[in-house]
């Protein structure tokens, strides 16, 4: 027997039935709360402008470069050496002094990187600056140095004018080791920069593929742990350094020990493309994985760029894999390092790309389990 009766329509309730427009938008602000306050985009939406605001607050407000280290050779116990200890008992030293014996020992810890620079004096400086006059002297600096090897010159001629009392004291001539520009010294950082891509791209392909269900159906495929992990590095750790050569042959900057500039942009690429790989692992959401790689990807930088700042900026810089990865850019292309003078550097890049690739074979497992 059939029924004429149709179901009924379910109707919206009146306007304020449930306490009113307040009460709806209470209701409403307070489901958006509870979903936005897990949601690991919110927290670095907030907290990495917060982290660089702090980073860069630090710097501008007093975590200078450090000094750099100096050399002085051609007038025994110079005044000025006097005066640099005395800055540096009042703890405002402008750079730090280096004894050596002669100017032959200041070029080999100079040509090393041991040196900032090397200021050599003529034969009875500091007499002829007693006596009014401009003796010559001429300061030797190591573009690689960073910041503060570039701003020596305007440091030791405000020296010379403390010492002398006079305006234009001596006839300074700066001279650059390496024979580079401010450019080309900047350039293992712009490297880094592009090695650190993978950060960020690995882990948009991982939740490409787990979208696309194609992740799931390799994952039950029988590929070993490491066979998964080394397949989809390659492409990253491929990516990264090609990029990182385009970079230095489009700067004129292809040279040095070329074997080493290529383990080290390997290496460089391998940390952050196991890092991103890891990332995408563990982190399902595409947005709370974008979040957690940028977060990563700026203080990762820090290491390329602000190694040579004082303080506890410098110290987190110069814990990075990517001060590292610059640093030994700028010794194989610039100080003709060796291998062998580069092996601490080296180890600890090949040591944690072991350890990283443990931690994404393990990621794997973890997704195998959840498919």
């Amino acid at each position: 027997m059939s029924s004429n009766k149709t179901p009924a329509t379910p109707t919206r309730p009146p306007p304020g039935k449930k306490g009113g427009p307040l009460g709806n938008l209470w209701v409403l602000l307070r489901k958006e709360l509870n979903v936005g306050l897990r949601s690991v985009s919110l927290y670095l939406l907030v907290g990495v402008p917060l982290l660089v605001s702090l980073v860069m607050r630090a710097i501008l407000s007093g975590e200078g470069h450090k000094p750099p280290k100096v050399a002085i050779v051609g007038q025994d116990k110079p005044a000025l050496a006097r005066i640099v200890k005395e800055f540096d008992r009042a703890g405002r030293s402008p750079m730090r002094l280096v004894d050596v014996k002669n100017e032959p020992e200041g070029r080999r810890l100079l040509a090393k990187g041991k040196l900032q620079g090397l200021l050599v004096l003529a034969p009875g400086f500091d007499a002829q600056l007693a006596a009014g006059g401009q003796p010559s002297a001429t300061l030797y600096f190591d573009e690689t140095g960073g910041v503060s090897a570039f701003s020596l010159r305007t440091v030791v001629r405000e020296l010379l004018r403390i010492q002398a009392h006079q305006k234009e004291p001596a006839r300074l001539q700066v001279r650059g080791i390496r024979g580079i520009t401010p450019w080309q010294a900047m350039l293992p950082g712009w490297v880094v920069m592009v090695l650190l891509s993978a950060i960020t791209m690995m882990p948009s392909s991982i939740t490409a593929e787990r979208q696309a269900k194609t992740l799931q159906a390799v994952l039950v495929t029988p590929i070993r742990l490491w066979e998964f992990v080394v397949g989809k590095g390659l492409y990253g750790v491929a990516i990264g350094t090609v990029g990182g050569i385009v970079v230095l042959a489009a700067n004129g900057s292809l040279q040095g020990n070329l074997p080493l500039v290529l383990v080290f942009l390997l290496l460089g690429a391998a940390v952050a493309t196991l890092i991103g790989l890891l990332i995408g692992l563990l982190v399902e959401s595409p947005q709370g994985a974008s979040g957690v790689a940028t977060a990563l990807y700026i203080p990762l930088l820090w290491g390329a760029f602000f190694s040579d700042l004082s303080g506890a900026v410098g110290m987190a810089s110069r814990a990075t894999p990517s001060y590292y990865v610059a640093q030994g850019l700028n010794r194989a292309l610039y100080s003709g390092a060796s291998f062998g003078g580069e092996w601490r550097g080296l180890a600890v890049l090949v040591g944690l790309c072991a350890v990283l690739l443990m931690a994404a074979m393990w990621g794997v497992r973890r997704a195998e389990e959840r498919v």
